[in-house]
């Protein structure tokens, strides 16, 4: 997986996703977006779970969209997907999931190289094809990341978002009265509102003497990336979210460097839309209760539930 390797190999892997997954395709996916995001919000009545009715089902369904994968596929790959990211589940479960998802991968693959059409899996085949950037088990594997981390993320902070907007009614007041300011409070949301408690191992490529203490080439790090989005030597009240901040906002939040996120574009459209069309459709809204609670089995700060009302 793309997410595992280094380069060389990570430079060859992520040339074929950049050839396909690019800003232009992501912007024709916006009417759809916008078009799901309705669907979803048009039934709702107070008092509703944005969690069951809203946040949840929205990323899914957008990354069946952008892929090409059935809509009525989506529960079962939700739950492929909560599976591979939990850090509590028994190996064997997370073994028998992968095993799953990457047969139903194999077959869309095949699907779409006899039916071609428009979606994201179709254009890496027909790239992969041509150039042979990729075996078939690397395409599996990566189509694997972008099905399951590029809906898993969202769900979390589209929820995450819209509570810190809905705890800072002054900046989400700004927000309203000038939709314009939304680009910017993207980033300030990224950089405030922490995606994960848990952390990724590194390993350092070379020494490092950080803060006067010696880390030697080949050691183990756990590195809490989101820290780096509090550091007061980088943002002034580091604590306080603040939509106005001067641009550009820089953060960690979507990575950095050689494995900045592929999906970027996507995310940022995604919340962009679900946000802007929230809060315009329900201008008056609240929390039922400030009392709430995150999934145990994720390693991002998932909401198990999402009361309000307006």
């Amino acid at each position: 997986m793309i997410t595992s390797m280094d380069p060389p190999r990570h430079a060859r892997v992520r040339k074929l996703m950049s050839q396909t997954f690019t800003p232009r395709m992501v912007e024709r996916l916006q009417p759809r977006v916008q078009a799901i995001v309705d669907d979803l919000l048009d039934p709702l009545e107070p008092p509703a779970d944005l969690v069951r009715d809203f946040t949840g089902p929205l990323p899914v369904m957008v990354i069946c969209e952008l892929l090409g994968a059935p809509y009525e596929d989506r529960a079962q790959i939700e739950g492929w997907s909560r599976t591979l990211t939990s850090n509590t589940l028994p190996l064997e479960e997370i073994r028998v999931a992968e095993r799953e998802i990457q047969a139903y991968l194999r077959g869309l693959v095949e699907l779409k190289r006899r039916e071609p059409d428009e979606a994201l899996i179709a254009e890496l085949v027909r790239v992969n094809d041509a150039e042979h950037h990729l075996s078939a088990d690397e395409l599996v594997s990566n189509l694997q990341v972008l099905l399951t981390a590029g809906h898993e993320t969202t769900v979390n902070q589209l929820g995450n978002f819209t509570v810190t907007l809905l705890r800072n009614p002054d900046q989400l007041a700004l927000l309203r009265d000038d939709p314009s300011r939304m680009p910017q409070a993207l980033e300030e949301l990224f950089r405030y509102s922490r995606l994960s408690s848990s952390a990724l191992p590194r390993v350092t490529t070379e020494d490092i003497l950080l803060e006067g203490v010696l880390i030697p080439k080949g050691a183990a790090v756990m590195p809490i990336v989101s820290a780096a989005n509090r550091d007061p030597s980088v943002y002034p009240e580091p604590h306080r979210f603040d939509i106005t901040r001067p641009e550009p906002a820089p953060h960690t939040a979507l990575g950095h460097g050689t494995h900045f996120c592929l999906g970027a574009h996507l995310t940022r459209l995604e919340l962009r839309v679900a946000l802007t069309s929230l809060f315009e459709r329900f201008p008056k809204l609240t929390l039922v209760t400030d009392d709430l609670s995150y999934d145990p089995i994720s390693p991002g700060r998932r909401l198990m539930s999402l009361r309000v009302t307006w």
